[in-house]
């Protein structure tokens, strides 16, 4: 179990850190967009000086990783994960890109591609649950001394500051405009993929051996409940289980219960939002 749990993070943080990669170097650094964030900063730079992208990205962030990490703002194994990906994005943007074909057509065909491979690959890299580091961090370390600020603005205004500025540096106004499409599809991109994986449902299971079905949700490391009902024919006291299950456990889980008691009534039901007890949280 717990080798399979790595082989997907590390799948997940190597497919999510290629498309991000994709996203940068093959569809808005050659349309000269600066989509914001470390990566637009290191497309900016690299157009002025023809300093590479990757090993920029790695200058820019273990830094910030190493002061967020001694700030206590994230674990070791987080921090851990999350310079692996940074590392691994430097070395796929720099040595793998080049031998990828880079697309040199429409700007918007390439601003909303970009956004959508960025957003794509972020949002892979997010369910591994790693980072590739980049303002937000910059953000939370800031957010440390100052607890009332809002790190979603800060981030906000980093952004909106680069995408100027890259307007600036391109002496094209359309170049602003083409970055405001991609981060907008990146993040449309992104906060629908993991809006989509991290969907929990509300398992009911009524029937007579729910010793033993309790102890299938406990195998499975899923929190529950157990309250006393009363059945509406028979008036008779029954035990309910209510448990909040991840969408990627949830058929097989029911298959247990089943196999174990055929006759159970289960009520399975999508939870809009689930928080507390180690849900929703990704460090």
């Amino acid at each position: 179990m717990k080798e399979q749990k790595w082989s997907r993070i590390v799948g997940l943080n190597v497919i999510g850190i290629f498309l991000y990669m994709v996203g940068i170097k093959c569809f808005a650094a050659p349309a000269k967009i600066a989509p914001g964030g470390a990566s637009g900063i290191a497309i900016l730079v690299n157009y002025v000086t023809g300093f590479p992208i990757g090993v920029f990205c790695t200058l820019f962030n273990f830094p910030i990783l190493a002061v967020a990490l001694y700030k206590k703002i994230f674990s070791p194994l987080f921090a851990v994960k999350s310079a692996g990906s940074i590392v691994l994005l430097s070395v796929m943007t720099d040595i793998i890109a080049p031998r990828i074909p880079h697309y040199q057509g429409n700007p918007l065909l390439a601003a909303l591609f970009a956004g959508g491979f960025m957003g794509i690959g972020l949002a892979l890299v997010y369910l591994g649950t790693s980072d590739t580091g980049g303002i937000t961090m910059v953000g939370l370390i800031i957010k440390k001394h100052i607890p009332h600020l809002h790190v979603g603005t800060l981030v906000s205004a980093i952004i909106i500051l680069v995408v100027l500025v890259s307007g600036i540096v391109y002496r094209n106004a359309e170049s602003i405009l083409y970055a405001v499409v991609t981060v907008y599809v990146s993040g449309l991109f992104m906060d629908r993929i993991v809006n989509s994986a991290n969907v929990e449902k509300l398992m009911i299971v009524m029937g007579e051996c729910t010793d033993r079905v309790r102890s299938i949700f406990l195998e499975e490391h899923s929190g529950i409940t157990i309250v006393r009902g009363e059945g509406g024919y028979s008036g008779q006291t029954q035990r309910v289980i209510m448990g909040a299950v991840k969408k990627t456990d949830c058929d097989r889980i029911q298959r247990r219960i089943q196999l174990e008691d055929p006759g159970a009534l289960i009520i399975v039901s999508e939870a809009s939002s689930v928080i507390g007890k180690n849900f929703g949280h990704m460090l």
